[in-house]
């Protein structure tokens, strides 16, 4: 966990805290079926599979908050797995994936909705456009549902010829959400219907990189 190098002249040594690793594995039977984060064409669909919860405790978003003692903001309701319902979904994807219907597929994991999405449009070059009314949600309020870590939750890009087909094999909450654009702008419509500021994906990429920018 040791990083040996050279930082602005100085020889220095970067040490990462003692960390709990948990490796997995599976088996794919047709390499060719994987399927990547990034979007891959104008005109796809994008979904959100899973419900979005009051979630956020311990989260990316509250960290970056700081109480009255100076101390991070941490909350209370952190994320639950619910592995009976999880399974049901990851099954439904799957099948969705062997079927050819899925162009591109990511977790919602550090912080939430808004991360992924950012990550999803700078990874593949594309714009995207998003309404948070459509999500499938237990909380009301435009921050939260972008930043909610819950658990479970993929982002699909699937071709609009598939779109029937995929709604068939996938049980519980979803929901269409947006869809990939031809330019290069993430565009947001909040909980009320309002339209945010549109972001450059490049911007976005920067913001994600530049804690990696020693």
């Amino acid at each position: 966990n040791d990083y040996k190098g050279a930082l602005e002249g100085k020889d220095v040594k970067i040490s990462v805290p003692p960390t709990l690793l948990i490796s997995a594995l599976g088996i794919i039977d047709d390499i060719t079926q994987a399927v990547t984060m990034d979007v891959k064409k104008p005109g796809n669909v994008l979904y959100i599979v899973g419900a979005t919860g009051d979630e956020l405790g311990g989260s990316e978003y509250y960290a970056m908050m700081v109480t009255e003692v100076g101390r991070p903001f941490v909350g209370n309701r952190v994320p639950k797995v619910d592995a009976a319902s999880a399974i049901q979904r990851y099954r439904a994807i799957n099948n969705a994936i062997r079927n050819g219907y899925v162009a591109s597929c990511h977790d919602c994991s550090d912080g939430g909705l808004g991360v992924a999405v950012a990550e999803i449009a700078f990874s593949g070059g594309y714009g995207i456009d998003v309404d948070l009314q459509r999500i499938p949600r237990l909380v009301e309020r435009t921050d939260k549902v972008l930043f909610s870590e819950s658990n479970s939750r993929l982002l699909v890009e699937v071709p609009e010829a598939y779109c029937n087909a995929f709604e068939r094999l996938i049980q519980g909450h979803y929901a269409k959400i947006g869809s990939v654009s031809s330019d290069d702008y993430l565009r947001i419509k909040d909980v009320s219907g309002k339209m945010r500021n549109p972001i450059h994906i490049q911007d976005l990429k920067d913001a994600w990189q530049s804690t990696m920018r020693w």
